[in-house]
């Protein structure tokens, strides 16, 4: 899977290392410039993919609230 395919789950797994990375070993400016600018890349894919998720599940409610006003009309 390349880089932009990645799932949520891979990315959020890449975030962590990179976090580590950053954290515990000694890096470049260079490459901790590099890593930063990943980071912020895989968190903003990461949010708004939470927020897709977020409107389709808040779709989903309202979908089903107003079924169940429609089925609560018929049998009026």
């Amino acid at each position: 899977m390349s880089k932009d395919q990645q799932s949520f789950e891979e990315m959020m797994q890449e975030l962590e290392k990179i976090v580590q990375k950053l954290d515990n070993e000694t890096v470049s400016l260079e490459e901790s410039l590099e890593l930063y600018q990943r980071g912020m890349k895989l968190s903003a894919t990461c949010d708004a993919t939470l927020k897709d998720a977020e409107n389709k599940v808040n779709q989903l409610i309202k979908d089903e609230a107003e079924d169940e006003d429609n089925d609560k009309d018929v049998n009026e």
